[in-house]
């Protein structure tokens, strides 16, 4: 008998597997290459980051909608591949050592970005249609094992990642390959090979795929029901809509929604009705309701994924000043996000087929308001702990000295290059004997010295120092953050999909990914405004002389304050039928049985017992 999910969606696994490979060796190595190869200040390369990483959770919905109206999945996949492709090249080919090209490096980064938005939103669910649930049992239960192996074949694809692309490009694939100079021409080479790989394993399995057309997007309509109903009900002396009954031929099914509406959300939505000289249906103005009520639920997640960016980010800066070598092995700063994926990987079966069966055993089951809210509460403690590692961390600092110390210059921050603070390599430049000019050393006058600017004319900045405490200490940060992600963003994704009629899901999912967006760029202005005075920064471009723990402590106190709001939308919440929530989906009279069997099967609504929050 053939399998689905081994012979044609095991193409579609492969294809994630190599994309997120490419994702996570381009992304995970992003703050330190501004860094370190762009002379970027900490606080800069931070903003870069999350600029683009903003970007990178945009675009999909642009993508969504491609897909949905125009080219399909399939070809939309394909054609937003050969585009990330592109962005890889042009990326890779700016990074050539003593030659890098500003202008490639950014187009290729947004490219990328683009790129990605054009297979986040469809990958997923490409592979999902490959299975006929309704027809076939085999299929039905591969379609479940199906989303079990795409989740972990991207974070299969995170830690190689984390593991071999990172290291190379901190520390170069060996001499034969260019040495730690050519270290992220060689990393970003590989991560694009792999994902060329990925794109032709995907083409090959074209003849198989089972390939849907274009059905149509709900997000321009929803948008349409929005700004009609805000405009309305502005203009309009009737400030009150109500329901026409005139709206479906389906009376049994109208009866059943309408006794069982939402009450008191949304209600100026109504003025988007056709029955009240509107231009929307009945079904498409009710699930819009569903998706209104959900909208402070996705304001709050911005917060959250503001807080978990800083393991791309903050948890670098402070790695690179922490002592990475663990006997002789020197461990890359971005590997440590390998904690963050195996944490998720290893406790999310264990938290579905133990933790929340016990709870629930003994009266105390987490509802999905429960789980988000202590993500919230995990998030806040992480960067708690992060502030008091980073005060731990200053405390064990040895102070910092100039390149003529000896033991200045051994105990180096890892991402930092002694030859950026010689003063005897910036003397043989200044002369045209080196290519490379030391980045830390500046030049005060101009006497020479045979034939040599003299060293009393160069001063080099403080080396950064690297402290007496290892980088393994950030072990906690990274995996009770994965615990937060378990909490908070695994659940949201069922909370925002449950939430919300069928027809209006892909909505809901749309903007759910749209927080990490908003999530990365609030972070921007956060930067900013702990830089504001220039002589007593934060996030300064040496960390030693910054005040990192300050900065942790402002984002625990922001996540703390989200939590409280959290409260206070969540309190009286009541999760949505599911009997309602099909009714709304379906139209014809056939379905209406359904409706009504699913309305009387079980009275309690999943996740709820009698709507407790």
């Amino acid at each position: 008998m053939t399998s689905t999910l081994k012979d044609v969606a095991s193409y579609i696994i492969v294809t994630e597997f190599c994309e997120r490979l490419a994702y996570y060796g381009f992304a995970g190595s992003l703050v330190l290459f501004f860094e370190t190869q762009l002379d970027y200040t900490s606080a800069e390369s931070v903003n870069e980051f999350y600029l683009w990483n903003g970007m990178v959770y945009v675009t999909p919905l642009a993508g969504a909608l491609i897909a949905d109206i125009y080219l399909g999945r399939y070809r939309t996949i394909l054609v937003f591949s050969v585009l990330y492709v592109i962005g890889l090249m042009l990326f890779t080919c700016g990074t050539i050592p003593n030659k890098q090209k500003i202008a490639l490096i950014f187009m290729g980064m947004y490219i990328v970005a683009i790129g990605a938005g054009g297979i986040k939103p469809n990958c997923s669910t490409l592979g999902a249609d490959q299975f006929d649930v309704t027809n076939n049992p085999k299929d039905l239960e591969e379609s479940k094992l199906f989303f079990s192996y795409f989740y972990w074949s991207i974070n299969l694809g995170a830690l190689i990642a984390y593991t071999l692309i990172s290291y190379i490009c901190q520390y170069g694939a060996g001499d034969a390959l260019g040495g730690p100079d050519w270290g992220f021409f060689v990393g970003y080479s590989i991560a694009t090979l792999i994902f060329i790989c990925g794109i032709i394993v995907y083409v090959i399995g074209s003849s198989k795929y089972t390939i849907k057309k274009p059905e149509g997007s709900m997000i321009p309509t929803i948008a349409g029901i929005i700004y009609e109903s805000i405009t309305r009900t502005c203009c309009s002396n009737n400030k009150e809509f109500k329901i026409s009954a005139k709206v479906s031929h389906d009376n049994g099914q109208l009866d059943f929604i309408q006794k069982n509406k939402l009450i008191g959300t949304g209600d100026f939505l109504n003025a988007a009705l056709i029955s009240n000289g509107g231009s929307y249906g009945f079904f498409d103005v009710e699930g819009a309701k569903y998706l209104w009520r959900l909208i402070p639920f996705l304001l709050v997640m911005v917060p959250f994924w503001a807080i978990y960016g800083q393991t791309k980010t903050a948890f670098q800066l402070q790695g690179c000043v922490m002592d990475n070598k663990v006997g002789t092995l020197e461990i890359p700063i971005a590997t440590m996000n390998i904690f963050n994926n195996i944490t998720i990987l290893a406790l999310v079966p264990l938290f579905e087929t133990y933790l929340y069966p016990t709870l629930r055993k003994y009266g105390m089951e987490l509802t999905m308001i429960r789980k988000i809210g202590l993500g919230f509460i995990i998030a806040a403690i992480v960067m708690l702990m992060a502030a008091v590692l980073e005060i731990i961390r200053k405390n064990n600092t040895p102070s910092e000295n100039n390149y003529y110390s000896e033991s200045a210059r051994d105990n180096i921050s890892p991402c930092r290059n002694i030859d950026d603070y010689n003063p005897y390599k910036y003397q043989s430049w200044y002369a045209g004997n080196d290519d490379e000019e030391p980045l830390n050393c500046h030049r005060t006058c101009d006497t020479l010295v045979d034939g040599l600017l003299a060293l009393d004319c160069i001063t080099c900045d403080d080396i950064p120092q690297m402290s007496k405490i290892s980088i393994l200490t950030q072990i906690p940060l990274f995996a009770i953050m994965g615990v937060a992600e378990i909490f908070a963003s695994v659940t949201s994704l069922e909370f925002f999909y449950s939430q919300a009629p069928n027809t209006v899901r892909s909505v809901s999912q749309a903007g759910n990914l749209f927080t990490s967006a908003l999530g990365s760029w609030i972070t921007i202005p956060i930067t900013l405004l702990v830089n504001a005075n220039p002589n007593d920064m934060w996030i300064s471009e040496d960390i030693n002389k910054g005040h990192l723990d300050y900065y942790f402590f402002l984002l625990a106190s922001l996540m703390f304050v989200t939590y409280i709001v959290f409260l206070h939308i969540s309190y009286g919440f009541k999760y949505a039928d599911p009997a309602v929530l099909l009714a709304l989906s379906v139209r014809s009279n056939t379905d209406s049985l359904k409706i009504r069997l699913l309305s009387d099967q079980d009275e309690n609504v999943p996740g709820s017992d009698d709507n407790k929050i």
